[in-house]
């Protein structure tokens, strides 16, 4: 089954972010390149102003982006209350974790964060004991506590690969958003449309799609679908799935947002005959780009 239409053309859609129940705009701003001395203020500075001016009320960034906290932060000055923002942790103990939702409050000059992440759950070089992470003597009780305290709002978690760890997560009965990797290439190689959506739409946990344009952390340069053929497909099939709430897309410049921009208006949820048509030309590009967010699990 495939996701309603978007609202009249020109309008920036909106969709419910699961039980969190926040309306999050379709496209959102995952705010990772900008992150790097390549990338001035002022470019940030208009993705910002322009992005909200537009509708975009999502911005996505984390503690390992370079200098992105501190872009942000410096960019949402005065407007902090007019997006959903979300940051994440990459550390395993309590006391660790508090110390790094401290400074990703500091660095984004905000006295809340609307969310907090796990950052890849699925890394087990990153959380090698998963169970320990998740005890509330772990880095999930810091989460707890900041929430408890108002420092953030909502727990959640992003992966790219090993559903069984999300899942895991999900158990908890802790999470209330899930980001993951979502693309009509990579469905044929992590399949977290199969794996992860269906159990987190029987819990209400809202679900943001990344790497939407696919991008490889491991393998071929090319493994993106950036190009004019099919930056609109891409698109389309995320906001096709019924249970994703937002695409979070890297932007590296204003014009970067407004090609995002310009496929948010003329959007029209994928046909049947156009869904299989794409996950077939999906099966060809994935054979050809392989694991490329590491082993699948």
């Amino acid at each position: 089954m495939l996701a309603e239409g978007a609202a009249k053309t020109g309008d920036m859609p909106k969709r419910r972010l699961g039980k969190v129940g926040f309306e999050a705009s379709i496209l959102g701003w995952g705010a990772q390149h900008i992150g790097q001395p390549a990338s001035d203020q002022t470019t940030v500075d208009r993705i910002v102003a322009e992005g909200i001016d537009s509708g975009i009320n999502f911005i996505d960034t984390a503690p390992n982006y370079g200098q992105s906290e501190e872009k942000v932060g410096r960019a949402l000055k005065g407007k902090r209350d007019k997006v959903f923002l979300i940051s994440k942790i990459e550390t395993r103990t309590r006391e660790e974790a508090m110390g790094q939702i401290r400074e990703s409050l500091r660095r984004l000059q905000t006295d809340h964060l609307d969310c907090v992440h796990y950052h890849n759950i699925g890394r087990h070089d990153r959380w090698p004991d998963i169970d320990a992470v998740l005890s509330e003597k772990g880095a999930l009780g810091a989460l707890m506590e900041a929430k408890k305290q108002g420092m953030i709002r909502h727990i959640g978690c992003s992966t790219h690969s090993f559903p069984d760890r999300t899942l895991k997560a999900f158990d908890t009965g802790q999470f209330d958003l899930f980001m993951g990797v979502l693309n009509f290439v990579d469905r044929h190689v992590y399949n977290l449309e199969s794996k992860i959506l269906p159990e987190a739409k029987r819990r209400g946990i809202g679900v943001i799609a990344m790497k939407a344009l696919g991008g490889p952390v491991r393998g071929p340069a090319g493994a993106r679908l950036s190009s004019s053929a099919d930056y609109v497909p891409a698109m389309r099939y995320v906001w096709s799935l019924p249970e994703v709430a937002v695409a979070a897309v890297g932007f590296r410049t204003v014009e970067e947002m407004r090609q995002g921009l310009a496929a948010v208006r003329t959007f029209k949820p994928l046909s049947p005959a156009e869904f299989k048509e794409l996950s077939e030309r999906g099966k060809v590009v994935a054979a050809q780009w392989g694991e490329t967010k590491g082993r699948v699990g």
